[in-house]
């Protein structure tokens, strides 16, 4: 379904830059009548450290992200962060890099100079690299690169792996029992920890 299909991707990507490590997760899910499979989810989930994520997401996009007939832009991707000294916003749709761009604001206002940089080097919007005529998502290109012993980045490692592996699966578990679900192995649970 949705959740181990798409969100998964953009729950590596909020635990790996908010180093956040999810502890328990409220989800509603929408099924497909015909397969059963989720189509569109809902859930907060809570973190060790006192943040919350609100999330949803829906796979009942119309249109073929790959084929741009008929006004079809991809997925749009919206992740914002809301903390202590301020917020950063990161947007845009999948395959189309113009259509956003990371955005910083500090409370005290101004920019530091890693501040400068960050917005540099997100200065259009990238989030899954599908191009059919490329060379692959750069996930998988740093894959081989480390297979080869390269020097590569590790976007998602092992520890933001097994988060999101334990945030969804406790998200599916609340979505059947209407509870909060803890995101850790236990009884009930349905991964192995």
């Amino acid at each position: 379904g949705f959740g181990w299909g798409q969100l998964s991707h953009l729950l590596a990507f909020v635990f790996h830059v908010g180093g956040l490590c999810p502890t328990h997760a409220f989800a509603h899910t929408t099924l497909s009548e015909r397969s059963g499979a989720d189509l569109s989810v809902a859930a907060v989930i809570t973190c060790s450290n006192g943040a919350s994520i609100a999330l949803s997401g829906s796979a009942a996009v119309p249109g073929n992200a790959h084929e741009a007939a008929g006004g079809q832009l991809g997925k749009y991707v919206s992740a914002r962060f809301f903390g202590d000294e301020g917020m950063a916003v990161y947007e845009g749709y999948d395959q189309q890099p113009d259509s956003g761009r990371l955005q910083l604001s500090r409370r005290a206002g101004g920019l530091d100079p890693d501040d400068e940089a960050a917005l540099a080097s997100a200065a259009s919007f990238a989030f899954e690299n599908y191009d059919q005529a490329g060379t692959g998502p750069e996930s998988l290109c740093s894959f081989v690169d480390a297979c080869l012993g390269r020097e590569h980045y590790v976007g998602a490692g092992a520890e933001v792996g097994l988060a999101v592996v334990r945030a969804i699966d406790a998200m599916y578990r609340s979505a059947r029992s209407g509870r909060l679900e803890a995101c850790a192995p236990g009884e009930g649970a349905g991964i192995v920890g």
